[in-house]
Parts: structure tokens; C-alpha cells; sequence
């Protein structure tokens, strides 16, 4: 029973009583049998999950910055401003060793890149981005993975042992998944990409402006909706309109981002973007859960930074768009013209000339709908 003394003194127990301090010995054996210290138990916030963070890279090794700028030839303010990018803690001393090493490896994959001839700054901007959709992503998994390794009366040992057990099989098919989703993603992107022959000649590093059409779609009534309804059920249903937007953000169509009770789509095309836009005003108006939508596109010269859209068409779409009634889709003249006007598939009226705010002289809007069998 030496074993057990020694657990009884580590402070581990201290304020636990009954079938809680059962559980937590039981843990603690485990853990010891596993390799854990009790220093790594005593440290850790979560001892249940001690192992499953083994799993993803937590071996309890910590560095400093410097050492990971010696090894892999990063400059230091570079490091310093991926992993502030990631959402890792600011290190004032370089020399301190307390970064883990699994988490200063992954920022000094930028130096990879800097190789390859990427701007540093770019790279920053790259991975906040990847940082900000991946933590995202993790809130989502860790509720899924919760839900699968919790079972009923489950003690804290089983509850280790089933998240080690989830987490050593989840974890080798999350690389190649993302993988072949941001591949997939950048595929696509590359279908679309259209670099102008002037640009090219000009000698730009990066494509510039390009015409393409840009649409809004928002929730009618959903600031006024959060009066009156619990915030979870106001947070489903701008899920479920991120949902019907991604089902109709069908290639070259892309969905951009959503806003709160807005999303955002663009495509190079305006007749799938249009397509889409009507079927997912069509969709909220079959749906009885759901707030009406309206929505509004325009087209014009805009240029792509970061993931996201900049330019005219982008501020006139979304003026557009809170002009428009529920259920309706409205474009102006810009996106009409680029429709073609004679397109038998849409029937069109004249919405009038309207001043929208922050556009400088009136603008002509059209409203449409598909055309009748």
C-alpha cells in the first residue's frame, strides 16, 4: 500500500470525501501506471484528460523561443507574431522554457513558408485566420467528443481511458481530413481564379480587382426576434441559416462569411449566385421555424483579401439587400445588366431609384423572381 500513501500525502485527495475520492485514487493509480508524475496530476487542470492530451502532442516538454528559432532557423519577431496569431500567449523573455514544444513546432512551420517565398506578413494574416476557423472547430468537436465519451455512472477513470481511447482514434483522421478540405477549397478557388492579362503584365505578385457578383441575405425581424426569444433558440436559427447557405453555395458560388443574421456569398458568375440567392429566400419561406429572409446582390469590381471580399459591389449588395422586403430578392442595375436582362429563367420589375446610405447618387433596383412555368 506504499503506492497509496504516497497519493494520500501528494495533496491530490485534499477536500474530496466518499465515492469523488474513490474515483479520484482510482485516477491517480492509473495515471502513475501510465508514466504521469505527480507533479503533471498536481499541474493539471483537467486530470481526466491528461492522456488524451498526450495523445495530441502534450508530452509535458516545454522550450523556449529561442531554442525553437536556433533549431529551425525562424527569426524570433516572426515566431513571436505566428504564435500571437494561433492565440498562444505573448512571451516577454526568449530564453523562458515554457512553451510546449508540440505548440512551438506547429508556429515554426512558418518558416517554410517564408522560404518559399511567402510575406511574413501574409503568413500572419493566413494563420489567424486557420487559428480563428480551427478553434471553432474544436468547440464543436469538443462537445461531440464529450457527448461520445461520457456514459452514465461513468467514473473518472473510464472516463480517461474511453477520451485516450476516442481521441487515439480521432486524432491520425483529423490531418488528412482538413487536408483534403483546404486542398479541395483551394481547388476550386484556382477554377475561378481569372488573372488579367494587363495584370500580368504589369508584373502584380498578386491578382487585383475582378468582376464578380456579391449577394447579402439576412434574417427580417432578428434584432427585434432577441427580444423576445432565449438566446439558444436565436442562436439556432442563425445556425440553420448558415446551413441553407452552404447548401446553396454550390461551386463557383461561395459562401463568404456570416455577419450575426447576414451571410455572405460571391461568385464569378451572377446566374448561380442569383440561383442560389432565390432558392434560399424560397427555402425560409417553406420554413415555418424559421424568419423570412430577403436579400440583395449587386456586381462590380471587388478584390478578395484574407478570405474576404472588398470593394463597391460588397457595400452597395448589402444596402441592397436592407432595402429589399421579406422574401424578396432584390439587384441592382449593375447585377441586372451582368444577368442579362432577357434571361427567360427570372422575371423582372423596376423597384425604383433609391438613395441606399453611403452610396453616392440614387440607385436603380430590380426586383426578381423565377419566372412562372
Amino acid at each position: 500500500m506504499a503506492e497509496d500513501h504516497d497519493i494520500e500525502a501528494s495533496g491530490l485527495l485534499d477536500g474530496l470525501e466518499g465515492k469523488a475520492r474513490t474515483e479520484r485514487t482510482e485516477l491517480i493509480e492509473w495515471l502513475l501506471g501510465e508514466g504521469f508524475t505527480f507533479e503533471r496530476i498536481k499541474n493539471s487542470f483537467t486530470p481526466m484528460l491528461l492522456a488524451a492530451r498526450r495523445v495530441l502532442g502534450d508530452d509535458g516538454t516545454y522550450v523556449s523561443a529561442r531554442e525553437v528559432c536556433e533549431e529551425t532557423g525562424i527569426e524570433l519577431q516572426l515566431l513571436q507574431r505566428v504564435q500571437r496569431a494561433m492565440g498562444l500567449p505573448t512571451v516577454d523573455d526568449p530564453d523562458a522554457a515554457i512553451l510546449l514544444r508540440a505548440d512551438a513546432e506547429a508556429a515554426a512551420y512558418g518558416q517554410r513558408f517564408i522560404e518559399m517565398g511567402i510575406d511574413p506578413d501574409q503568413l500572419v494574416q493566413i494563420t489567424r485566420l486557420l487559428a480563428d476557423g480551427l478553434s471553432r472547430a474544436a468547440e464543436v468537436m469538443r462537445y461531440a467528443g464529450l457527448a461520445t465519451i461520457f456514459e452514465p455512472d461513468a467514473t473518472e477513470l473510464t472516463i480517461a481511458r474511453n477520451a485516450e481511447v476516442l481521441v487515439g482514434e480521432a486524432a491520425p483522421l483529423l490531418g488528412p481530413m482538413i487536408q483534403e478540405m483546404l486542398r479541395l477549397q483551394l481547388r476550386h478557388l484556382l477554377e475561378t481564379e481569372a488573372i488579367s492579362a494587363s495584370e500580368l503584365a504589369e508584373g502584380q505578385r498578386l491578382p487585383g480587382a475582378r468582376l464578380v457578383s456579391i449577394a447579402f441575405a439576412d434574417l427580417v425581424g432578428f434584432t427585434r426576434l432577441g427580444e423576445v426569444v432565449p438566446p439558444a433558440e436565436l442562436e439556432g436559427l442563425a445556425h440553420r441559416l448558415t446551413e441553407l447557405t452552404h447548401e446553396v453555395a454550390v461551386p463557383p458560388v461561395r459562401f463568404i462569411k456570416t455577419i450575426g443574421d447576414e451571410v455572405m456569398l460571391v461568385s464569378p458568375d451572377p446566374v448561380p449566385l442569383l440561383e442560389g440567392v432565390l432558392t434560399l429566400v424560397e427555402a425560409s419561406e417553406n420554413d415555418d421555424e424559421m424568419p423570412r429572409l430577403r436579400a440583395g446582390m449587386a456586381t462590380g469590381m471587388a478584390i478578395s483579401r484574407a478570405g474576404d471580399w472588398f470593394g463597391s459591389p460588397v457595400n452597395l449588395a448589402s444596402r441592397v439587400t436592407s432595402a429589399a422586403r421579406p422574401g424578396s430578392v432584390l439587384v441592382s442595375e449593375s447585377a441586372r445588366d451582368a444577368l442579362g436582362g432577357d434571361d427567360d429563367r427570372f422575371s423582372w420589375s423596376f423597384a425604383g431609384a433609391r438613395h441606399l446610405k453611403g452610396i453616392s447618387s440614387d440607385v436603380k433596383l430590380f426586383r426578381v423572381r423565377r419566372a412562372a412555368d
